[in-house]
């Protein structure tokens, strides 16, 4: 079996209900022309769009299925067919002139058949003049084209794009899934199991490993954590000198609080007697344990849903350092008694 039908056959199993609607789909020859693929990445938004790339122009199809070995399929494989547009993100943002690109490349006769697609990642991340261009595109095509975009965040989509498109809503998958996929990413098993704990954006986690951030904020939350169970004042400086240093954006604010709320979760799920194997904070077990051996069970219940509040507080235009520091304190008065 090859790399891609192993690929495939774990979709299947993750998104039965989207498979077997396309595989009736283009069986039919009902295919649309747009389609919006919205999912937490890993979810097989990008490996659906090229199997079906792959059926379309596959020369052996064979049970309703390309046979990868194929010249066509090969090329779409490598990336390399003359028929296949695909865009992603130029830094940070998809540009007006890529989306051009794509509608000058379309207005060419394609090279192979009458058929050509083209494929928009992130597509949450086109300018307003991109999206605005893509719609225009959308509205009047140019010749026989499928399009795939395919996106973490529908609701950042131009709902004028959203009408021209068939949208496809995809389940994260499974956290057993997710953990492989990272691993095969070449991501720790460690560090993979325990950021999946807080999010099933493969693009998110990849995004945190960058310069060992979140080995860094894991370790400072550890840090921090330490002390307040010993009732340590020293929490105080770890806030300052570890935690507010790693958080300098926004939606890094945010992960290191979703990160202290985790592990005061950890320590309820300590707490209860669960599954150990439930915990996050795998590195932090025996302080966990110790943690809970000398706190009553309705303290840790308390401090775990200050924890929920974080977020919240957050929102509301608090300084990040304020709102630890405010935490702080309050746990520090919950665990003294």
């Amino acid at each position: 079996m090859s790399e891609v039908s192993t690929i495939f056959n774990q979709l299947e199993q993750e998104q039965p209900h989207i498979i077997s609607r396309f595989k009736h789909i283009i069986k039919n020859d009902e295919l649309a022309h747009a389609y919006l693929f919205a999912g937490p990445s890993g979810s097989g938004k990008y490996q659906l769009a090229e199997w079906l790339a792959m059926r379309l122009f596959c020369l052996h199809v064979e049970n309703n299925q390309p046979d990868e070995t194929c010249e066509e399929c090969q090329r779409i494989l490598s990336g390399n067919h003359p028929d296949i547009v695909e865009i992603e993100p130029d830094g940070r943002q998809i540009k007006v002139d890529q989306v051009r690109y794509l509608k000058s490349e379309f207005s060419k006769s394609a090279v192979e058949g009458s058929t050509k697609i083209f494929m928009i990642k992130q597509a949450d991340k086109m300018t307003v003049n991109a999206a605005n261009s893509l719609l225009k595109f959308l509205e009047e095509p140019d010749g026989d084209f499928f399009a795939f975009l395919m996106t973490e965040n529908k609701s950042a989509i131009l709902p004028t794009i959203q009408s021209r498109s068939q949208s496809v809503e995809f389940l994260p998958i499974s956290k057993a899934r997710l953990v492989e996929f990272l691993i095969n990413e070449g991501i720790s098993k460690s560090q993979a199991e325990f950021a999946t704990g807080l999010t099933n954006s493969v693009d998110q986690i990849k995004q945190w490993l960058e310069d060992d951030w979140l080995d860094q904020a894991q370790a400072a939350v550890i840090n921090w954590y330490q002390a307040i169970g010993n009732h340590d004042l020293q929490s105080f400086i770890t806030v300052q000198r570890e935690i507010v240093p790693l958080a300098k954006e926004r939606y890094l604010q945010q992960t290191i609080l979703d990160m202290i709320m985790l592990i005061w979760r950890d320590t309820i799920i300590k707490a209860n007697q669960h599954d150990a194997a439930e915990i996050s904070y795998q590195s932090a077990n025996e302080l966990i344990q110790a943690t809970v051996d000398k706190t009553a069970s309705r303290k840790i219940t308390q401090v775990a849903q200050l924890t929920l509040e974080l977020r919240r507080k957050l929102d509301q235009n608090i300084s990040f350092q304020n709102v630890l520091e405010q935490l702080t304190i309050k746990i520090l008065d919950i665990l003294r008694g």
